[in-house]
C-alpha cells in the first residue's frame, strides 16, 4: 500500500516557521559552501564572512516579511470593534454583550463595559487561545453558517440570528472549547487576572473619556465567558467530554479556576452589599 503524504498544514505558526527557516537554510548553504572550499571545516572567521554575505542581500527577508504582513492584516481585521463581518468575533462577544454600555448593563457609571474593550478583548483571546485554534474554529463555524444559508429556519432569523447561532450545538461546543482553553491560562488565577486587567487597560483606544477596566469588570466578564465551561464541569457526561479533549489534569485545573472565580464573585457581592448599607 502506498502511504498518503499529507501536505503540511497551512497554519499561522507553520507559515511563519517556513518563512523564518528559509533564511536559516540560506545561512546553512553559505556555511556548507565555505566548508567545501576549506576541506570540510569552517572557522569562526568564515562563519562571520558567511553572515556578512547574507547581510548584504537586500531581499533576504522579503518572503518572511510578506508572510508576516499578510497575517498582520488578518489580525487587524479581527481587531475591528464592530466585528460586523466576523462570525467568530460576534459569537465570542455575544457571551458578554449584555454587559456592554447601552444594553441591560446601563451606562458606564453603573458598571457597564465600554465598547472600547472589544479590541483589547480580541488581543487577549489571541494571546491565550492562539491564532491556529481561532482560525480552525472560525473556518468550522463559517462552514456551519454556509450549511444553513438556504434553509428557512430559526438559524436564519435576522432578528435573533446571533443568539440562535450561539446556541446551535455544534457552534456552542466550539465556543466552549475556546473559553476552556482561555480558562486554563488562569491556573495562577490572581496573577493572570492582574495581567489581563493591565493588558486591556494598556490597549484601550481611549476617546474623550478615560474609562478603566477594573477588577469588578474583570470578574463579571470572566463569569460570562466561562459560563458554559462551568455548566459542562457540573454534568458528568459533559465533564467526560472535556476530559477526552483536554485531559484529566487540565479539567482539574478548570475546576480550580472556577472555584477561584467564585471567590472573586462572592467578594464582589459582599462589597456591593456593604455599599448599599
Amino acid at each position: 500500500m502506498i502511504a498518503i503524504v499529507k501536505p503540511p498544514r497551512d497554519s499561522f505558526k507553520q507559515r511563519h516557521y517556513t518563512a523564518a527557516f528559509s533564511v536559516l537554510e540560506q545561512f546553512a548553504a553559505s556555511l556548507m559552501e565555505q566548508a567545501k572550499a576549506h576541506g570540510g571545516t569552517v572557522s569562526t572567521d568564515q562563519i562571520s564572512s558567511a553572515l556578512e554575505t547574507l547581510r548584504g542581500q537586500d531581499k533576504l527577508f522579503d518572503a518572511a516579511w510578506m508572510t508576516l504582513e499578510t497575517d498582520i492584516d488578518t489580525v487587524k481585521a479581527r481587531q475591528n470593534a464592530a466585528v460586523r463581518h466576523d462570525p467568530l468575533g460576534r459569537l465570542l462577544v455575544s457571551r458578554f454583550a449584555h454587559q456592554l454600555e447601552g444594553r441591560e448593563a446601563g451606562d458606564l457609571e453603573h458598571g457597564a463595559l465600554s465598547r472600547e474593550i472589544l479590541q483589547p478583548f480580541f488581543k487577549v483571546i489571541r494571546m491565550m487561545v492562539g491564532m491556529d485554534m481561532l482560525q480552525e474554529i472560525d473556518g468550522e463555524i463559517q462552514t456551519i453558517i454556509d450549511q444553513h444559508a438556504d434553509e428557512d429556519d430559526e438559524l436564519r432569523d435576522p432578528t435573533d440570528y446571533w443568539d440562535h447561532l450561539a446556541e446551535e450545538p455544534q457552534v456552542a461546543n466550539r465556543l466552549n472549547l475556546v473559553f476552556a482553553r482561555m480558562a486554563l491560562h488562569f491556573k495562577d488565577y490572581e496573577r493572570r487576572k492582574q495581567w489581563m486587567i493591565q493588558l486591556i487597560n494598556d490597549n484601550l483606544p481611549h476617546g474623550d473619556h478615560a474609562w478603566v477596566f477594573t477588577e469588578e469588570h474583570c470578574a463579571r466578564l470572566l463569569r460570562s465567558l466561562f459560563r458554559d465551561v462551568r455548566a459542562a464541569l457540573s454534568k458528568p457526561e459533559r465533564s467526560a467530554e472535556l476530559v477526552a479533549k483536554l485531559g484529566s489534569e487540565n479539567v482539574e485545573t478548570l475546576r480550580n479556576v472556577m472555584a477561584a472565580l467564585d471567590r472573586d464573585i462572592a467578594a464582589l457581592h459582599i462589597r456591593e452589599a456593604d455599599n448599599w448599607k
